[in-house]
């Protein structure tokens, strides 16, 4: 007779507020279904040109890097933005975020106010060709260079301004198992869209490992661990990366400390994934949405004492899964579903825990 698991240890709470981020969530959710008409770019409209560039100094302004906000603060930073940006698919809540595009893609691009109605909106993008094409609505069509695009979009009335950093990709027939002398490996063929070989990797210099792709992660953090020399490769999830800052912003409002979570293992080539033993060819890590993650605000390099015994045991890693679980019926949760695995300890690493978006809820 199999004895049954012990409920997961309670998080310690505080009571739980109404916040600008949960607000913006549910407009994702909101999006993501369906509910709210998407891309709502005209690309019939005649083009309109641009106003004076009243914001080009916005560009001197850069953003606080990942170890800056670390070292100034011990406050939690949500990050989020006083209005949203639509683009394309998505509805960006935050001061800085990645996306991902395909060279010579065209991305439309429309502020949403949150807290008020209006906006003196401004658009500015330093390569890649911009275009207003309609009040409040303009397209940006990406270089076919590799690498991060900044583009800021502006309120003017309140010198309040979102960074989007779209990275153009390297396209990937599959047709061999390495780009540019990186080893990439064989994906399987599977069935259904969420399991598809990946046609686009973003390209990762040491000049662009550091680069934001959301308030509180920067791209190289989501690299392959397998030894190379650069550039490296990845596939990146703009789903992922909402997910993470939501559950990020969840913890701390659940009394845990959290300015980051430590991403142990984000994405995974399958050459790597078979180099640590895995055979599995359905691993959310071979598609950029899976990440295995822990809480170090200690800066130890293992998973904080979240359930305060003073021990470091695969009881704190079901903490922070419980974390996750109590998310799940959320509004804001909903686009965002997927796996959740627990891992205690081993010798070479601490415990932690598995989240991913796979569209369906696994657990083990």
């Amino acid at each position: 007779m199999s004895t049954p698991k012990p409920d997961p240890p309670p998080i310690r709470t505080r009571p739980r507020k109404r916040t600008l981020l949960a607000s913006v969530l549910l407009l994702v959710a909101l999006f993501a279904a369906g509910v709210w008409g998407l891309r709502r770019v005209m690309p019939d409209a005649d083009v309109l040109p641009l106003p004076p560039d009243a914001a080009s100094d916005l560009f001197d302004a850069q953003p606080p890097t990942l170890a800056e906000r670390v070292a100034d603060s011990t406050d939690f930073e949500d990050g989020v933005s006083a209005f949203a940006v639509e683009v394309g698919e998505w509805t960006i809540p935050y001061r800085v975020f990645g996306l991902f595009v395909a060279p010579g893609d065209t991305l439309g691009i429309r502020p949403l106010s949150v807290t008020q109605p209006g906006g003196a909106w401004h658009v500015s993008a330093q390569s890649g060709a911009l275009a207003q094409t309609g009040d409040d609505v303009w397209t940006w069509t990406a270089p076919t260079d590799p690498g991060p695009y900044p583009i800021r979009v502006a309120d003017t009335s309140t010198g309040e301004f979102v960074t989007l950093h779209a990275f153009v990709g390297v396209p990937f027939d599959h047709s061999t198992d390495a780009l540019d002398g990186y080893r990439i490996g064989a994906y399987a063929d599977h069935d259904g869209p969420v399991n598809q070989k990946p046609p686009l990797f973003v390209r990762l210099t040491p000049d662009v490992a550091d680069v934001a792709v959301s308030p509180h992660f920067t791209v190289g953090q989501f690299v392959a661990k397998q030894v190379s020399d650069y550039p490296k490769y990845l596939v990146m999830s703009t789903r992922l990366l909402l997910k993470l800052e939501g559950l990020l912003q969840a913890a701390n409002e659940a009394g845990i400390s959290a300015r980051t979570f430590t991403v142990m293992s984000g994405y995974r080539t399958p050459h790597y994934n078979r180099s640590i033993g895995n055979t599995t060819t359905l691993s959310r890590h071979l598609f950029g949405d899976g990440a295995d993650i822990f809480i170090d605000d200690d800066g130890d390099g293992q998973m904080d004492d979240l359930d305060g015994d003073g021990q470091i045991t695969e009881a704190d890693a079901r903490v922070l899964a419980s974390l996750v679980e109590a998310q799940s019926d959320a509004d804001w949760y909903q686009p965002f579903i997927g796996g959740l695995g627990i891992y205690g300890p081993a010798p070479h690493r601490g415990p932690f825990i598995h989240v991913d978006t796979r569209g369906t809820a696994v657990r083990w």
